[in-house]
């Protein structure tokens, strides 16, 4: 069944893999952001 042990062992890597994702979505952003800033024409 569960496993309390087994859990907090796996635990730090979802957290590391959660950040990565985290990390990944803001250079998404942060890309999008600076393409419309340096190619707006207005």
């Amino acid at each position: 069944m569960f496993s309390i042990d087994k859990f907090l062992y796996t635990l730090p890597f979802a957290i590391k893999g959660m950040i990565g994702i985290f990390i990944v979505i803001l250079a998404i952003i942060a890309s999008v952001y600076l393409l419309n800033f340096f190619t707006n024409k207005k």
